[in-house]
């Protein structure tokens, strides 16, 4: 029993009197007592000499010691099989560990890091265009999928440069939307000829038609300025045989389609017009030939074969009319001639496009690029769609720009502007531009000082706009952005649609956005006692009936509530066709625990697919003998135990009741029995504050976290236990060195 004591009592006496530079003693007693056998020598285990680590003290890389931190808080060391501490031990040693790792970090000067140029990322460039112009544009339809670093897509070293020559295309369709020309009270008409005309499957195209022989497609894409009523006209004829006239099924966009039937023949073709109630933007305006026919034993020649053309589209519309934008409204107001309204509007809206102040300079020269690009240089609109498209083109828009002055020297400090800051401040809160008032703020010096970024820091919390940080970073933090592309199998879950799909990833972002505006404990985010539904959403769960698409919260019994009971983590974390403990167990570990498992090692094994040896076994079975093998059990050990607490839980998050095995046992003897147990042990877990703290600060700051940064993720920390909330740990991100300043290359 005094054996038992020795230790833990000469680890509390000890540590104070320890330097922060070595190794306390008691600690490195501990280490060499269970670990340097297998990690020291030639050939140390995993990678890690504990006597040179030992040696280095803390001079040695953090994230050694940090990984020493996790594998015995995991229980993954000692392994199965060698002399193990107690458990009172253990816990001591764990906590004077983490407490000098403190001491370490707390004592380490803040670095703030580089971020160079980046663009704006498909999210971001929607939404500043949206909140500059009013324009809603289809971003997807122009521009490919972002590649994500670190979790996320705002991170400046992946975001490549690439599709900038695509801008003109984005900055001409914003500029029509964005200015109306005036047409007098004529209708806004489109006349589409057939060298506009795409032609798909069975068709070609001659010098004046699209000739189709069988099932084939004519389209053209058209933007439509407003929504409102249009009239489609399409022109046509057929080659007409049996009883039915040529057909073509017309269709604009995703809307619901018409059939039209053309009786008219090549030498007097014909013209049908169809009404559509359409949304502003881009979209397709398609005619598909659908009643094919051919008889080739037809004793009249003429009614053998029925084939069709198209000869032209004509859009005609709005029918309520155009009236100017409010932007354009803004940008042209004022007497004067047309050159004399671009130039007085370019000063007032060109520093939001480009998030800073402009010389007269370049206010000038925009007026004379858009004055010799302009298609009527006597129309002040015209004049304006110009301006518009070579603003949205320019790097100042499309990158996100810190240039450090010329005679600022490379490995030196330097404060960022007001309007660096406040273009920091919007894309991370907002995920768009800064607003006016922001600009003016800046302009004024009130983001110099932290009481002033803080004041306004605030303000951006509370605005609508703050809801970014569900839908774009909880989402991308959670792993669950991309959960449209997920298709269980709907042999086994034959009720599942997208509309469910939507309605899951919505929950999770209400339930998000709700804790952090309402400044509730980030615990909540594991444990809350209730959660965000619709009507299709609280039937899947088998919830208290409630009426509509619209989504609220609603108080709920356990196992129900928090993250780890959401749809679209479980769905998410699992198989198209089943739950997965090994998927779930993986995400807890690097998502909410920080504690990453390292990738499997060269050989190791997998769990065998349909129609193997073993594949019949149950699951638990075969990840049993999965952990068997030596390269494997290491991390399963603890992976599995936690997968398995969800197994409640089915691929698409409803409960199961029954003779369900949902315990786990981790690697230091523990049980989890269920959820429950799951919620306590995450909540009791370093791992999760500090998880949330390190991918709130990457997706902040637009790039990886490095050692350099591990003081002030402390000091995020050391908020936290003061006030353990989202709003919080955003307060204090942005008053860190690294979010305020910059290291200049």
């Amino acid at each position: 029993m005094l054996r038992q004591l020795f230790w833990p009592l000469l680890l509390v006496l000890l540590l104070p009197a320890m330097t922060i530079a070595q190794v306390p003693e008691p600690i490195s007693h501990w280490l060499q007592s269970h670990c340097t056998d297998c990690h020291s020598g030639k050939k140390p285990k995993g990678g890690i000499d504990l006597e040179v680590l030992i040696e280095d003290g803390a001079s040695a890389l953090l994230e050694d010691w940090r990984r020493i931190e996790r594998v015995i808080t995991s229980g993954e060391m000692p392994p199965e099989g060698e002399p193990a501490p107690t458990s009172q031990q253990r816990d001591v040693m764990i906590s004077s560990l983490r407490d000098w790792l403190q001491e370490i970090l707390q004592s380490r000067p803040e670095l703030p890091g580089t971020v160079g140029p980046r663009r704006l990322g498909r999210s971001e460039l929607r939404a500043t265009i949206l909140d500059l112009t009013g324009v809603e544009i289809d971003i997807q339809r122009h521009l490919p999928a972002d590649p994500s670093s670190d979790g996320f897509d705002n991170q400046g070293g992946a975001l490549s440069n690439t599709f900038i020559e695509r801008l003109f295309r984005i900055a001409e369709e914003v500029a029509v939307s964005a200015v109306i020309l005036d047409d007098g009270n004529e209708t806004p008409t489109s006349h589409y000829a057939i060298d506009a005309i795409t032609v798909e499957g069975a068709g070609r195209v001659l010098s004046d038609s699209a000739f189709f022989y069988s099932r084939g497609t004519a389209s053209v894409d058209h933007h439509f300025p407003r929504t409102g009523t249009y009239q489609i006209h399409i022109h046509g004829w057929g080659q007409q045989a049996g009883d039915q006239a040529t057909r073509f099924r017309v269709q604009i966009g995703n809307q619901k389609p018409r059939v039209i039937h053309i009786p008219e023949s090549r030498d007097q073709p014909g013209m049908r017009s169809i009404e559509f109630l359409v949304p502003a933007g881009p979209h397709k305006i398609s005619a598909t030939f659908i009643n094919d026919y051919y008889k080739p034993d037809h004793p009249e020649p003429s009614q053998r074969d029925r084939n069709a053309a198209i000869l032209s589209f004509t859009v005609k519309g709005p029918a309520e009319g155009l009236e100017p934008s409010v932007f354009q409204t803004a940008a042209l107001a004022g007497d004067g001639t047309p050159t004399a309204r671009l130039a007085r509007g370019i000063q007032e809206w060109l520093p939001r496009f480009w998030r800073g102040p402009v010389t007269p300079q370049q206010c000038q020269r925009l007026v004379e690029t858009a004055t010799e690009a302009a298609l009527d240089k006597t129309s002040a609109e015209s004049l304006l769609r110009a301006a518009v498209v070579t603003a949205i083109a320019s790097p100042r828009f499309i990158l996100r720009l810190e240039i450090d002055p010329t005679d600022a020297e490379p490995g030196t400090i330097r404060d960022l502007s007001g309007h660096e800051l406040a273009t920091r401040l919007a894309y991370f809160l907002w995920g768009t531009t800064p607003d006016p008032i922001l600009l003016a703020a800046a302009g004024r010096g009130e983001l110099d000082d932290s009481a002033g970024l803080l004041t306004h820091t605030r303000r951006l919390l509370v605005d609508p706009r703050s809801r970014s940080l569900a839908s774009n970073f909880a989402t991308q933090w959670l792993r669950i952005r991309d959960l449209g592309d997920l298709q269980p199998d709907p042999q086994i879950f034959a009720k599942f649609d997208k509309k469910l799909l939507d309605s899951m990833r919505l929950e999770t972002i209400e339930f998000f956005d709700h804790i952090l505006r309402q400044r509730l404990p980030i615990n909540e985010l594991v444990a809350a006692p209730y959660t965000f539904v619709d009507q299709r959403l609280a039937r899947h769960y088998g919830l208290e009936p409630i009426t509509g698409d619209e989504m609220r919260l609603l108080e709920v019994e356990p196992p129900r509530g928090g993250l780890l009971s959401q749809a679209s983590v479980l769905l998410a974390t699992s198989t198209r066709q089943r739950t997965s403990p090994v998927l779930r167990g993986k995400w807890l570990l690097e998502v909410l625990l920080d504690a990453a498992p390292p990738p499997p090692p060269p050989g190791a094994g997998s769990l065998p697919l349909p129609g193997e040896k073993g594949a019949d076994l149950p699951l638990r079975e075969q990840l049993r003998l999965h952990r068997n093998e030596p390269a494997c059990s290491i991390c399963h050990r603890r992976m599995d135990a936690l997968g398995f607490s969800l197994e409640r839980f089915d691929a698409i998050g409803r409960y199961r009741t029954g003779e369900i095995d949902d315990r786990g046992e981790l690697p230091d003897g523990s049980v989890l029995e269920g959820i429950e147990d799951l919620r306590a042990n995450i909540q009791n877990s370093s791992g999760f504050q500090r998880s949330l703290a390190r991918n709130l600060l990457t997706y902040a700051l637009g790039r990886g976290l490095v050692d350099d940064d591990a003081p002030a993720v402390a000091r995020l920390l050391v908020r936290l236990e003061s006030e353990a909330t989202i709003a919080a740990l955003i307060e204090e991100i942005v008053l860190l060195e690294a979010f305020r300043r910059r290291l200049v290359r």
